[in-house]
């Protein structure tokens, strides 16, 4: 059996749906299942890296350089199992295996749909937009509505279903 986590605890003893800390009523959810081998950081992606820290596909020094200068303000969002940036792609939320490393995270969260959210930078700001997924996308605690796409902004919490929670932090480029 899974694990459960608080998003502002941390590992839970067992029994019960809710945080055990005195006064946090944060739903649990599945600990996420740690991953074997490093994989690439390019969004979707997901191929396993070499030993020496290369991805097949992508020169890896050269995409962190190219989104520094196409995007000097940068993104990320610090889910449960660790921040993602978000730079010049977009960034798609869901379980659907074409989703790569982040379906490989999010297996274990079943209320998120497949083809859940997605993400991107525009002119320098940060949206989101539900792509009809089936328990909503909710921006401090505001559900989104169909083809409804919300700016972020740093601080802004993000939930996918009612199971995962995710916080926008802004940084400067390096």
């Amino acid at each position: 059996m899974a694990s459960l986590i608080c998003p502002l605890h941390g590992p839970q003893r067992t029994g019960g749906s809710m945080c055990t800390e005195p006064g946090c009523m944060e739903f649990l959810m599945p600990a996420p299942a740690a991953i074997a081998d490093p994989v690439c950081p390019v969004p979707g992606c997901g191929n396993q890296l070499d030993p020496d820290g290369t991805c097949p596909l992508h020169n890896l020094d050269l995409a962190a350089e190219a989104d520094v200068y196409a995007d000097p303000a940068r993104f990320q969002l610090d889910f449960p199992f660790g921040p993602i940036p978000i730079g010049s792609s977009e960034l798609r939320i869901g379980r659907s295996e074409e989703f790569g490393a982040i379906a490989e995270s999010l297996r274990d969260y079943d209320k998120v749909s497949r083809q859940h959210a997605v993400l991107w930078i525009e002119d320098g700001d940060l949206f989101v937009r539900d792509l009809g997924s089936t328990n909503g996308t909710f921006v401090n605690d505001r559900r989104l509505t169909d083809d409804d796409r919300r700016r972020l902004q740093e601080g802004d919490e993000v939930r996918f279903a009612s199971v995962l929670r995710v916080r926008v932090r802004r940084s400067a480029a390096a």
